[in-house]
């Protein structure tokens, strides 16, 4: 079931309105074809992917127009670790006169706390997140102006290139939760308040084998660099990177305290892209890093251990790394055959994200 769905494409030109239709693949992109060959202002939106949660904007603007494009896109938020998080991937690969993100929020419940934060937000742009709550409404507002995008005062490179998160929370009573009801259907939304955190125990395994050079390594560092940060100070970790060889960042896992934060925020910095692909062995140092700590005792009972694989999937050692009857695959090319993306290059199949529970306890009863 897909959780994204885009509901209207619109172009108001010189005043007027026009509302997308939906046709056939081909006849459309014909449509559109011939618009751009006479010089017409015109749009195209096609979604790719099995799952239709992947789209792709082609428009053609007529000279002397004014044109302004609306895309209408809904996505269903799901609740995780006590809060709501939407994700908007920010990449206008230029500086742009009139830019701005803006998002209001209404939760008949109340909303507990809004926060944001961006991978590109420096210091200097901290300040331009504009943020007001209201009982049930919050407005936030982020809006640079060119200089304020530029990277150096006398270049026109842009700062604003990454991921724009925004989180939230809504008041959670002690009662039966909240229902909605719409033309005769009613929605009955129900969570369990101040339930206690479940400690993680994580193992990152990090590919920076040659294959990963470029800008793979470095949206590497970007992304563990922003998940460092969000660990819990009570939650353990480890890293280990790969190419044909392994190397860990520590022994075993480390408590996730600010001093062990910022050193492990130095190695990550500092790896680089070289040599082969060995996945296999990498995980498997990875099981054993994590039963390790929980034989040892250096990790809670309570807790849960993962691995969490960041790769682009090339691998060419001779091991494969397999875990029968639990998991399925299929050929990435199948399930996204068209790699374009609306807001850049960025290459979705770079995160593989592998939980091993199952294997773990498996490694745990048979010791």
């Amino acid at each position: 079931m897909s959780h994204h769905v885009a509901s209207l494409f619109a172009r108001e030109i010189n005043g007027k309105t026009y509302v997308g239709e939906v046709k056939e693949k081909e006849k459309a992109k014909k449509q559109y074809e011939k618009a751009v060959s006479s010089g017409q202002t015109a749009g195209l939106v096609k979604a790719s992917g099995r799952k239709m949660e992947k789209f792709s904007v082609s428009v053609n603007i007529a000279a002397n127009s004014n044109v302004t494009f609306t895309l209408t896109y809904e996505e269903l938020l799901q609740r995780r670790f006590g809060k709501y998080e939407l994700m908007i991937r920010v990449k206008p690969q230029q500086l742009v006169q009139h830019f701005e993100i803006a998002a209001d929020i209404y939760e008949p419940q109340g909303i507990a706390f809004l926060d944001t934060y961006a991978t590109f937000i420096t210091n200097e742009l901290l300040p331009l997140v504009e943020k007001t709550i209201a009982d049930k409404k919050a407005h936030l507002s982020f809006s640079p102006t060119l200089d304020q995008q530029r990277k150096c005062p006398d270049c026109d490179g842009t700062l604003i290139d990454g991921d724009f998160f925004i989180k939230y929370d809504v008041k959670r009573a002690e009662d039966l939760g909240d229902i909605q009801i719409v033309n005769g259907y009613f929605v009955h939304f129900f969570a369990p308040a101040d339930l206690p955190r479940l400690p993680k125990n994580v193992a990152f395994v990090i590919d920076h084998s040659g294959s990963m050079s470029g800008r793979k390594m470095e949206q590497t560092r970007e992304s563990l660099l922003t998940i460092l940060s969000d660990l819990n100070p009570e939650e353990h970790f480890g890293l280990i990177i790969f190419d044909h060889m392994n190397v860990k960042w520590r022994p075993s896992v480390s408590k996730a305290m600010q001093e062990n934060v910022k050193v492990a925020k130095e190695f990550v910095k500092n790896i680089q892209a070289a040599g082969g692909t060995n996945i296999n062995d990498a995980l498997l140092l990875a099981v054993d890093m994590l039963t390790a700590a929980k034989e040892n005792k250096t990790i809670p009972d309570n807790s849960a251990s993962m691995i969490i694989l960041l790769t682009d999937g090339r691998a060419n050692a001779k091991n494969d790394f397999v875990v029968k009857g639990q998991a399925s695959a299929q050929k990435w090319d199948t399930i996204f055959p068209d790699q374009e993306y609306i807001f850049g290059d960025f290459t979705e199949h770079l995160w593989a994200y592998l939980t091993i529970q199952q294997l773990l306890d498996k490694s745990v009863k048979t010791a």
